[in-house]
């Protein structure tokens, strides 16, 4: 048994200085050229050695006929040659003291019988070595830290604070697309695949003690070693919040997991014990996943579940109204000292209530100092602002692309100019550096919802790393509940203690 912790040996995975690729080839249309080449194109800093015994130039890069006659410690094995050749390479890597080893190969567990003898083959080769393995059957692992992107897929994720193991290569690489896209940025992926050697349970606990990670991202379709798993991850949520999306919770679902990543999955019911036990978040969609994680990642903890919102129209602020109260959080009424503050400013017809109704004001300095009222306001634990941040960028779609484009094309030449779009851009950028400075003086979190009305990601949406933004105040309320969900477990675990 290794005496070695988690986090020691799977710093060799997350940060290695050298890397070896077994079954690297100049065939552009296999993995073992696919994968360097992704590692290569990535960025990584340190040493690439190609293991091939047929070639002897792969990527302008001298190739090894075995990993032990590289003449340096390999941190790294990255594996690509067939199931059936698998056991025989890993046994070269014990040999040779690899310290972790990914095995991108599928045909193994998730396939019947044989590919099962295959993989309690390689795990018996493992035995009694200090040497970890990812997988088999996945599709890599990205880093931050030393800009590793062993991936199958051509994926460059933003950096950032999230830590992400997903039993789903393919979903999960495309989570991190979507991160790109809006500005959500990793400090770690890893595709668990078939969990021969190391378990969930292990990534969390490295991801726990990793300075890099500040929130925990998974997505998985079964748990293996169900104790360690829950053990660690009680240990870990007090200190980082930890989002979960479980898959395979039908019978339908249940049985394409099997076939897909040879994962148990556990029961419905009982996998809700689990995340009132453990303290994690759940997300019931893959969008959910990537919500919650990055107001995790940007915004701070509510105290407590009281809201105040700020909207730009009367309509959106009564959507908003019931999707809290749905959540459980409440539509705060606002003191009068407050409302008092609120009648300076609009117009002496708004509504002198929560929501707090702009009645369509134009001024932005007005949103700006309503918006700090709302912030500063005692009773309020957190807000809502709906319609300005991103508003900008969704008129300038709207117009330039939407469905009133011909319609308006009158006012194009004196109106939508670029002067005047790059204003619109300006006042965007200031109510975002606004939110900022006002979740740093409150401690409060302030979520915004925008309404892109051509469905594409503006330059004000795709940038949540530290102000978040919503398409839907639907989708605002439920991430704001889920962060006041882990406060209540928080404060809960503060009292037992």
């Amino acid at each position: 048994m290794s005496k070695k912790s988690v986090h020691e040996q799977l710093k060799y995975l997350f940060e290695p200085r050298t890397i070896a690729v077994i079954g690297a080839t100049n065939n552009k249309l296999k993995w073992g050229y696919i994968v360097p080449a992704n590692i290569l194109a990535g960025g990584y800093q340190g040493e690439l050695y190609p293991v091939n015994p047929h070639e002897e130039v792969i990527l302008e890069r001298k190739v090894y006929r075995s990993v032990k006659d590289i003449p340096v410690d390999i941190d790294l094995a990255v594996v690509t040659v067939p199931a059936p050749a698998v056991a025989g390479v890993i046994r070269e890597c014990v040999e040779k003291d690899v310290k972790t080893c990914i095995v991108i190969s599928g045909g193994f567990g998730e396939t019947g019988d044989e590919g099962l003898r295959l993989e309690r083959e390689v795990v018996r080769i493992l035995e009694n070595n200090d040497m970890r393995l990812v997988g088999p059957n996945t599709m890599g692992v990205y880093s931050a830290s030393c800009s590793l992107h062993a991936l199958m897929p051509p994926v460059r994720p933003v950096p950032g604070k999230i830590g992400f193991a997903a039993q789903s290569g393919n979903l999960g690489t495309q989570m991190l697309s979507l991160g790109k896209a809006l500005g959500v940025g990793f400090s770690r992926f890893v595709c668990i695949g078939n969990e021969a050697d190391l378990k969930c349970a292990d990534y969390v606990e490295y991801f726990a003690q990793d300075p890099s990670t500040e929130v925990i991202l998974l997505y998985i379709e079964g748990i293996k070693e169900a104790r360690r798993f829950i053990d660690v991850v009680s240990k870990t949520t007090p200190n980082k919040p930890v989002v979960v999306m479980k898959a395979g919770k039908t019978e339908a679902g249940a049985k394409a997991a099997r076939s897909h990543s040879a994962a148990l999955a556990a029961d419905e019911a009982i996998f809700e014990g689990v995340l009132k036990q453990t303290g994690m978040i759940e997300a019931d969609t893959t969008e959910e996943m990537l919500d919650i994680a990055k107001a995790f990642a940007a915004t701070p903890l509510p105290k407590g579940n009281r809201v105040g919102v700020l909207t730009w129209g009367g309509g959106w602020g009564v959507v908003t109204a019931d999707a809290l109260a749905k959540h459980g959080l409440e539509l705060v009424e606002l003191p009068e000292d407050t409302l008092k503050k609120l009648d300076e400013l609009l117009p002496p017809y708004w509504s002198r209530g929560n929501p707090v109704d702009l009645v369509g004001t134009l001024d932005l300095s007005k949103h700006f100092a309503c918006l700090e009222i709302i912030a500063k306001c005692p009773v309020v634990d957190a807000v809502i602002t709906l319609g300005t941040m991103g508003a900008t960028s969704s008129f300038q779609s709207f117009v330039l692309e939407g469905p009133a484009a011909e319609e308006l094309s009158h006012i194009k030449p004196r109106v939508i100019t670029g002067e005047f779009l790059k204003q619109l851009m300006a006042t965007d950028e200031a109510y975002r550096n606004e939110v900022i400075r006002l979740m740093g003086e409150t401690g409060k979190p302030i979520i915004a919802v925008s309404f892109p009305t051509s469905g594409a990601i503006t330059p004000m949406l795709a940038r949540q790393s530290e102000v978040v933004i919503y398409p839907s105040p639907e989708r605002g309320a439920k991430t704001l509940a889920a962060l006041y969900e882990y406060r209540k477990f928080l404060d809960r675990q503060r009292v037992s203690v």
